[in-house]
């Protein structure tokens, strides 16, 4: 349903009408990482359509998508919810990111192959090419999966998928409100390739755990909602 033309200023993410689902899911990205909509808040499709100038469909299509990326839950009848954010959370996908990916980058350092490590290379230059937050976070996730899928231990890499989504959510909040968490995850990155290439399995996980413990002292401090007391 559209909103009356005198109201057609009041709303500067007003989209034209023939906007795709994308589109509106860009919009709403940006209002959630930016704190528009404040945590435990449900967002109702029908005030979006208004607001926006579209059809629920796109709207519909748009909440399916964020919720896939961890930055809606789907309540039935009710909306979709703003999740709120977890301290206790972000300390245990760090604490077992921390326990499990050491140990498959010891196997993958044992399997990997040259073309394997120029394609980790690719990722991490398309990373710092871009300045598109959720395309540089899913780059992000993309360089830990790359990097630990040859180390052929399908079930602990399930369980890495699962933390690595969770996480995910903070990353692109914690990114969102700063440009040096990106250039500097980038870096380490490359700093941990360059010690797989040189098959160096002790100096890969010291330069992986600085990583992971770097990424979780920087996402709570970026977050101050979730600073303790």
């Amino acid at each position: 349903m559209n909103v009356p033309a005198d109201n057609a200023l009041d709303h500067p993410d007003r989209i034209e009408r023939k906007t795709t689902a994308s589109e509106v899911a860009r919009v709403l990205r940006r209002r959630i990482l930016s704190g528009f909509y404040p945590e435990d808040e449900f967002i109702r499709q029908e005030i979006v359509a208004q607001e926006l100038g579209v059809s629920r469909i796109p709207v519909r299509e748009a909440l399916a998508q964020l919720e896939s990326e961890g930055l809606v839950i789907r309540v039935k009848y009710r909306g979709a919810l703003v999740p709120k954010q977890s301290f206790e959370e972000i300390e245990e996908i760090y604490e077992l990111r921390l326990m499990l990916e050491p140990y498959l980058l010891q196997h993958s350092i044992r399997n990997i192959t040259p073309e394997q490590i120029v394609h980790l290379r690719d990722i991490v230059e398309r990373s710092r090419g871009t300045e598109q937050v959720t395309d540089w976070a899913g780059m992000n996730v993309d360089f830990h999966r790359a990097l630990f899928e040859v180390a052929r231990k399908p079930l602990a890499l399930q369980t890495l998928d699962n933390l690595l989504m969770r996480a995910d959510r903070y990353l692109k909040m914690q990114s969102f409100r700063s440009t040096t968490t990106k250039e500097e995850s980038d870096e380490q990155h490359a700093r941990i390739l360059d010690r797989v290439e040189a098959r160096d399995i002790e100096g890969a996980i010291h330069a992986l755990r600085e990583h992971i413990s770097w990424n979780a002292t920087d996402v709570r401090h970026s977050l101050p909602a979730l600073a303790k007391g």
